[in-house]
């Protein structure tokens, strides 16, 4: 073969080759940019939402009430319905009641945190034709001593003990508790030791209460005849949970690039108070922002005025901060 026939020949051969790895990279950045997008996006509507809940227990801690079920069961459906919102406008979902279903389908369970206790959130299908929210009661972080008696732990170095020989309940710091119970403390008289046992008890509990609920997901989505797998999210052990916020995980829901998105995220609202908050449409991003007005990009139409960040966030607003 002449010189110039193997070069056409290779030439033949590199340039398709070439083409298509060039159209597969390009495609794959195309999905990994729109699975992040997609996650960033669950997790900006899970953090929102968790400033929410915090600002409705600052309320209660402010004018020292601490309302009853009833009561924590409305901030539960307010949250609830910021959240779905919230998590339907950054999807690019608006007001389709089809793909809201579609995205709560994909949601097997929630958790909102309080000060002393969590509310676990799951789905029912009673009428067989639409999914329905199920809020239940609040459960304390509860942890059982060696010597019988329950600490019912909160957010804080606060705590109750029920001291069963005495039958009374105590309750106060943790030094406090250190110094009335003594032996009766057991191994939570060690501060270290006190915080980490909360933190595990506070993981525990979370895991046993969302296995069950990922369990009867699972069934829900069998009798509705669908096939999308479900299992626990990794990392919960794993989270510091100091603050009141939220927990939320997504799994298998579709992106338009073909991809699946499993999220797991747990926000403590940890979004920054502004004076005012100027909301724009970032037609390139897609995306609803809110930008404190000192800095608040010139070319973008206004679509809405915020003094308050909750607001913007419950909306579905992305908070952003000033360079």
């Amino acid at each position: 073969m002449k010189p110039l026939s193997i070069l056409l020949f290779f030439l033949i051969v590199a340039i398709p080759l070439a083409f298509i790895h060039d159209t597969k990279q390009t495609f794959h950045d195309g999905n990994e940019s729109m699975y992040k997008l997609y996650s960033d996006a669950f997790q900006s509507a899970v953090d929102d939402t968790s400033y929410y809940l915090s600002q409705l227990e600052a309320q209660q801690n402010k004018s020292n009430i601490h309302y009853a079920g009833a009561k924590k069961l409305g901030f539960g459906e307010e949250a609830l319905g910021v959240f779905y919102h919230n998590l339907a406008m950054k999807f690019g979902v608006g007001g389709n009641s089809v793909e809201r279903q579609n995205l709560m389908m994909h949601i097997p369970a929630m958790v909102f945190l309080h000060y002393d206790g969590y509310v676990l959130v799951t789905l029912e299908d009673p009428s067989g034709k639409e999914l329905r929210p199920v809020i239940w009661p609040i459960r304390p972080y509860t942890y059982k001593l060696s010597n019988g008696n329950t600490v019912y732990f909160t957010l804080d170095e606060h705590a109750v003990v029920y001291n069963k020989p005495a039958n009374q309940f105590v309750k106060g710091k943790h030094n406090e508790l250190a110094a009335q119970l003594g032996a009766g403390f057991g191994q939570l008289s060690d501060e270290l030791v006190f915080k980490q046992i909360r933190q595990n008890a506070i993981a525990s509990n979370l895991e046993k209460d969302l296995a069950g609920a990922v369990n009867r997901h699972m069934e829900l989505v069998r009798r509705m005849g669908l096939n999308i797998k479900f299992s626990l999210p990794r990392g919960l052990n794993e989270q510091s949970f100091q603050n009141v916020g939220m927990i939320a995980f997504m799994q298998g829901y579709p992106l338009p690039g073909g991809e699946r998105l499993d999220a797991f995220s747990y926000g403590g609202g940890a979004v920054v108070q502004r004076k005012q908050l100027i909301g724009v449409f970032d037609s390139v991003s897609q995306q609803f922002k809110a930008y404190p007005n000192t800095c608040a990009p010139i070319g973008l139409n206004t679509v809405e005025v915020f003094y308050d960040p909750e607001e913007a966030a419950s909306k579905g607003y992305f908070i952003q901060d000033c360079p």
